[in-house]
């Protein structure tokens, strides 16, 4: 009798020794993710600066409820990209630690690769499987970012004053006479630079100053944003998240693309030498998930046009519809090179000439 209890036994222990064989075997590059992440139990994050501590105590619960992992999560808001940007290569070249282990950056990711601050993840091998193959650029100059949210820079409009056969079509359609002084637009010179490289340079730089000379207000987004809500201007050039601001204050607003819808994509990168990248690479795969994208859009209103069931989306199928093509600058390598290029640079000063100046000097030929 008490051989055959041995026999049990050892046969137990034999067949729990093959089962946890078998999980090892089985387990997947995410459930080793999911796994060290709950060894490291903390991560910190420079997120969209639409969330709120109330939002990170969702995305904590979010992940444990999906993974089974708890985090102890440290948040920053975003704030000026490029500063962010310079901190975390003066870090990398002093040697310092991270400041954080996941960071938000929108173009300044290839600056950044290239600086080599931030590791390739190939997010492929661990995303869940609703994941949207898009979100993950393939492009070398970005690869290993997680997009998980979207914007497009675009003109809003107030349908109640502008009948939508009236609406303009193209950068050109704004300095027309019956819109002197009802426009506002963005002055980054950066996007302009682009759109010139995508145009043409001689034709937007034309369109600028003739847009400036029919008395257009210029700004940042949020300054141009604030002229619009106040009724100065019935048009302003501005990126799509203002459109969703607008529409959840009640104020009248629609959109359209004009010469071609610019697509920027905000992204997520881990910082190399992370403190902790596994619970890092956890919530970019929690983040770049649908799951994600409605947690993004309900707690900072930015959508994500990947997928269906949000104001980006609904944006890029209206593009379709009218046929304007879509471009995304940060995946087309020429593109990418030019932005960080000479070139552009000195373009950018003859833009800010233009502002600077209501389109009323050009800026002179070198000998």
């Amino acid at each position: 009798m008490r051989n055959k209890q041995r026999s049990t036994l050892w046969l137990m222990l034999l067949l729990s020794g093959l089962i946890l064989w078998a999980d090892t075997l089985l387990a997947g590059p995410l459930d080793e993710i999911v796994a060290a992440s709950k060894k490291e139990g903390e991560v910190s994050l420079m997120l969209r600066t639409g969330f709120t501590p109330r939002s990170i105590e969702r995305l904590g619960k979010e992940i444990k409820d999906l993974f089974g992992v708890d985090l102890k999560i440290k948040f920053t808001p975003v704030g000026g990209m490029p500063k962010s940007l310079a901190e975390a290569i003066m870090e990398h070249k002093a040697g310092a630690p991270p400041s954080y282990d996941l960071m938000t950056f929108s173009a300044h990711v290839v600056p950044g690769m290239k600086a080599g601050i931030f590791e390739r993840v190939d997010w492929k091998s661990i995303v869940t499987k609703d994941t949207h193959p898009d979100v993950i650029p393939e492009n070398k100059d970005i690869f290993g970012a997680m997009i998980y949210y979207t914007g497009i820079l675009g003109l809003m409009y107030n349908p109640g004053k502008i009948p939508a056969d009236q609406v303009p079509r193209t950068l050109k359609d704004l300095s027309n006479p019956k819109w002197k002084n009802k426009v506002g637009l963005s002055n980054f010179t950066n996007s302009w630079a682009r759109w010139a490289k995508v145009l043409g340079k001689d034709r937007v730089l034309s369109d600028l100053r003739d847009i400036m000379k029919n008395g257009a207000i210029q700004g940042r987004y949020v300054d141009v944003y604030n002229r619009y809500l106040l009724g100065e201007v019935d048009f302003a050039f501005v990126s799509s998240a203002y459109l969703k601001q607008a529409m959840d204050q009640g104020q009248p607003a629609a959109w359209q693309s004009l010469d071609f819808a610019d697509i920027r994509e905000y992204s997520l990168v881990i910082r190399k030498g992370a403190k902790h990248p596994n619970a890092a690479k956890l919530v970019g795969v929690f983040l770049g998930s649908p799951q994600g994208a409605k947690f993004t859009l309900e707690e900072s209103k930015s959508g994500n046009l990947y997928y269906p069931g949000n104001y980006e989306h609904d944006l890029s199928v209206q593009n379709k519809k009218q046929g304007v093509r879509e471009i995304t600058p940060d995946r087309i390598p020429e593109l990418v090179a030019f932005s960080v290029s000479k070139e552009a640079k000195e373009w950018e000063k003859e833009i800010k000439l233009i502002f600077q100046t209501g389109g009323t000097q050009k800026a002179k030929k070198k000998k």
